[in-house]
């Protein structure tokens, strides 16, 4: 395999490895019903990834939220919650979840790896609760996190791009280990649609499209865990 190759191969299993991390914000706009989503990826969703790319099917992932989006979600007062099996951090800063996919222990067609679970968030103010679920990484032909959306228990999008960072900050991010390769505080931004939703849900401005959202820690375990 030519050094190319296998720095592309690196690449795209350090993306693969990133969580979701999901907690959403509005932008700095009047308030608005949010897209029923369309992704702008969605171009290139008929090309396939890398074919038999390895992903661990064991591990988990750490998302700690960024100061501007905790400091807008404690002014809205905003209650958040996870949906098994993703749980809170101690401190409320943040969300822990566990890496599983939907193609046994391999990239889907769409270059999407699947996290079971999700997370709400309930803005007293306006009464609304967003839920986003089910949660995926896509990897190919870029690195975002994608959701479904639900609010107040009526689906809206079965997929919408909620963040999304770049191969170049994987790169920046990241560091050859002897199982592959590993990741540390990966940083994710607000896409235009989080921030649309956010807004319309919390019925108030919330931080802008590109904002940092937070970072994304993957733990990548390549045998099976104890029982």
């Amino acid at each position: 395999m030519s050094s190319l190759s296998s720095l592309r191969r690196a690449l795209v299993l350090a993306a693969a490895g990133l969580l979701a991390a999901p907690l959403l914000c509005g932008p700095a706009t009047a308030a608005q019903s949010p897209r029923a989503l369309v992704p702008a990826a969605a171009a290139h969703r008929g090309i396939a990834p890398p074919g038999g790319l390895y992903v661990s099917p064991w591990g988990s992932a750490d998302v700690a939220l960024s100061a501007a989006v905790r400091a807008w979600l404690t002014q809205e007062g905003a209650v958040l919650g996870a949906i098994a099996p993703f749980t809170l951090s101690a401190d409320g800063s943040g969300y822990h979840m566990p890496i599983g996919t939907t193609a046994g222990d391999h990239l889907d067609s769409q270059g999407r790896i699947f996290y079971p679970g999700g997370m709400t968030f309930t803005f007293p103010r306006s009464g609304h609760t967003v839920t986003l679920q089910p949660t995926y990484i896509r990897v190919f032909p870029t690195v975002l996190w994608s959701t479904g959306v639900l609010i107040d228990g009526k689906q809206t999008s079965a997929e919408t791009e909620m963040a999304d960072t770049s191969y170049s900050e994987v790169v920046a991010h990241g560091r050859p280990t002897p199982t592959g390769f590993q990741v540390d505080q990966l940083p994710f931004h607000l896409t235009q649609d989080a921030a649309d939703l956010m807004a319309h849900a919390s019925g108030d401005k919330a931080p802008a499209a590109g904002t940092l959202f937070g970072t994304l820690t993957p733990h990548f375990d390549y045998v099976p865990p104890a029982h």
